[in-house]
C-alpha cells in the first residue's frame, strides 16, 4: 500500500470539509497486511461520512466490525466478556500453578513411598511435557465441538484426576494421575487465546492478553509458594493437592455461572445462525452438536488447521514465515527457562550446603517465591501500558494505520532484562553466590519474560487472527517442551555443578 493510499483514510483535521474520495467503509479496513484503527478527524460531519462503527471516543475503528446480532460475542455487556475472561483465566492459573505445586511435595513423597527424590521427580516432568501435548491434542475441539464445552469438560476431568492424585496410595498410581492431570487441565492455556479473540476487538487485545497471560505465567510460582507453606506447617504433601482439588472445583463453578459459547461465524447471515440455545447446553457442548452441520468445523479439518500452522504457519511472503518461526524459537529458547527453573528451584534451594545447595527449609523456599510473582505484577503493569503506548503512537505515525510488526518492540525492552537475568542465575549457582543474587537475576528473568510474552501472542495474534487456538497450543508447547528438556536434564547438570564445587 503506498503512502498516497494511507492518507485516502485519514480525514483533513484542519479543514471542515472533507473530500467525497476519503470516505471509509468496511473493505477498506484492512490494506497491505494493515490495520485501519483510528480515524484522526476531529469534524462532526466528518465522522458521519463514515460507514464503519467505532469506539465510544468516535475516533477508533472497531475491528472486526460488530454485527447487529445480540448473540455476537462482541456486542456482549463488559461484564459478562470480563466475567468469561476471568474464568477461562483462573484455568489458566491452574494448569501451571499444579505442575508448581508439585514441586515441593517430592521430598515427602519419597519418604513415604520408599524411593528417590529424583525417581518421584519424574512423574513431574511427565506432566509438564503432557500439558504442552494436551494443548496441542485439545485445540482442534475448539473448531469442531465449540470453546465453552471443549474447555468446561477438560477442567472437569482435569479436576477429578488431582483428585486421583490427592488419594493416590503408591508412586505408579501418582504417576498415571499426575500424567493425566496435566493432560487435561492444559485448556486455559491453550483457548484462552481463542476467546480473547472472539469477545474483543482489535485494539484491546494486548491488554486482554496481558491479564490472561499474567495469571498462567505468575501461577508456576504462586504453586511452590502455597506448597512450601503447607508443607512447613502440617509436614503434608497431600493437603497441596488437596488444595488443587479445591481450586478445580472453584473453577468448575465459575465455568458453569459465567461460560458462554464464544464461537460467532461473521460469514454467516444474521438469517442463518443458528438459534440461540440455553447456555447450560452450550457448556456441556449439546448446542454445538445440535447446530453443528455447516456451522462448526470437521474433525480431519480442524486437525488438519493445527497441523498446517506447525508445519507453516500461513501461505504468506517467506519473511513472514521467518519471523513467525523466530517467534516460536522465542518461546522454546527463553521462555522454556522460567518453566525448567521453577521445576528444580524447590530441590536446588533445599539442597545441603555439602552438596553445593542452598540448605533453606520449606518456609524459607516458599518466601523466595515472592520474587518471580513481584517480577510477573511488574512485567503486566509495564505491558498493560507500554502496548498501548506503542499502538496510539504507530496508528499517529501511520495515519490511522496499524501492521503486527509494531507489537515487537516491547521485545527489545524484556532483553535488556533477561539476557543478564538469565546469565546472573547461571553464575550464582555455578559459583554457590549468595542466594539475593539468585533472586535478583530470577526477578530481571521473569520481568522480562512477562514483558515479552505479551508482546509475542498478541503479535501472532494479530498476524494469524483466524488461527487463535493454533496460536495458543504452538506457544505453549514450544514453552513446555523446553522447560521438561531442562527439568529432565537439570539432575546431570547439577550433578556435575556439585562436583566442580567440591574441587573448588
Amino acid at each position: 500500500m503506498t503512502n498516497s493510499q494511507v492518507k485516502e483514510f485519514r480525514f483533513n483535521t484542519k479543514s471542515n470539509e472533507h473530500q467525497d474520495s476519503a470516505t471509509v467503509h468496511v473493505e477498506d479496513i484492512h490494506h497491505g497486511g494493515g490495520v485501519l484503527l483510528h480515524i484522526a478527524s476531529k469534524n462532526p460531519d466528518d465522522i458521519q461520512a463514515i460507514s464503519l462503527k467505532l469506539g465510544k471516543d468516535r475516533h477508533t475503528v472497531l475491528v472486526p466490525q460488530p454485527s447487529e446480532d445480540s448473540n455476537d460475542p462482541l456486542n456482549w455487556t463488559w461484564r459478562k466478556k470480563h466475567l468469561i475472561l476471568a474464568a477461562i483465566s483462573l484455568s489458566a492459573f491452574i494448569a501451571d500453578f499444579q505442575a508448581g505445586a508439585s514441586a515441593p511435595c517430592i521430598l515427602p513423597q519419597a519418604v513415604e513411598w520408599g524411593i528417590t527424590p529424583d525417581h518421584v521427580n519424574y512423574a513431574n516432568n511427565l506432566n509438564v511435557l503432557l500439558v504442552g501435548i494436551g494443548g496441542c491434542f485439545f485445540m482442534p475441539f475448539l473448531f469442531f465441538w465449540g470453546r465453552a464445552p471443549t474447555h468446561f469438560w477438560v477442567v472437569l476431568f482435569g479436576t477429578f484426576f488431582s483428585l486421583g492424585c490427592t488419594l493416590a496410595s503408591s508412586f505408579e498410581v501418582y504417576y498415571a494421575m499426575k500424567g493425566l492431570q496435566g493432560f487435561f487441565l492444559t485448556a486455559g492455556q491453550t483457548s484462552g487465546l481463542a476467546f480473547i479473540q472472539d469477545m474483543f476487538f482489535f485494539h484491546e487485545h494486548a491488554r486482554k492478553i496481558g491479564i490472561w497471560t499474567a495469571m498462567f505465567l505468575a501461577s508456576p510460582y504462586f504453586g511452590p509458594l502455597f506448597a512450601n507453606f503447607i508443607i512447613s506447617g502440617t509436614g503434608s504433601w497431600r493437603g497441596v493437592y488437596w488444595l488443587l482439588f479445591g481450586l478445580g472445583c472453584l473453577n468448575i463453578i465459575t465455568l458453569l455461572c459465567f461460560l458462554d459459547e464464544t464461537w460467532y461465524r461473521r460469514d454467516v447471515s444474521l438469517g442463518d445462525q443458528p438459534a440461540n440455545g440455553p447456555r447450560i447446553l452450550k457448556i456441556v457442548g449439546v448446542w454445538q452438536i445440535r447446530a453443528h452441520h455447516g456451522y462448526f468445523g470437521t474433525v480431519l479439518g480442524s486437525y488438519h488447521r493445527l497441523l498446517s500452522v506447525l508445519i507453516k504457519p500461513i501461505v504468506l511472503p517467506k519473511v513472514e514465515i521467518l519471523k513467525a518461526e523466530l517467534t516460536r524459537l522465542d518461546s522454546l529458547t527463553n521462555l522454556m527457562w522460567a518453566v525448567g527453573i521453577n521445576q528444580t528451584s524447590s530441590i536446588l534451594f533445599a539442597t545441603p550446603p555439602a552438596e553445593g545447595g542452598y540448605g533453606f527449609n520449606e518456609k524459607a523456599v516458599g518466601y523466595l517465591f515472592f520474587a518471580p510473582i513481584i517480577a510477573v505484577a511488574l512485567g503486566e503493569a509495564c505491558s498493560y501500558y507500554f502496548n498501548d503506548l506503542i499502538l496510539q503512537r504507530h496508528v499517529r505515525a501511520h495515519n490511522g494505520m496499524f501492521v503486527p510488526e509494531a507489537r515487537l518492540w516491547p521485545v527489545y525492552l524484556s532483553a535488556i532484562f533477561m539476557v543478564p537475568g538469565l546469565v546472573i542465575i547461571g553464575q550464582a549457582l555455578a559459583h554457590h553466590l549468595h542466594w539475593a543474587v539468585i533472586v535478583i537475576g530470577w526477578g530481571m528473568f521473569v520481568f522480562g519474560y512477562m514483558v515479552a510474552s505479551v508482546a509475542i501472542q498478541a503479535y501472532l495474534l494479530d498476524s494469524y487472527p483466524t488461527a487463535s487456538g493454533e496460536v495458543a497450543s504452538l506457544i505453549n508447547f514450544s514453552r513446555l517442551i523446553g522447560g521438561f528438556s531442562v527439568g529432565h536434564g537439570e539432575k546431570e547438570m547439577d550433578m556435575m555443578s556439585h562436583l566442580v564445587y567440591r574441587l573448588q
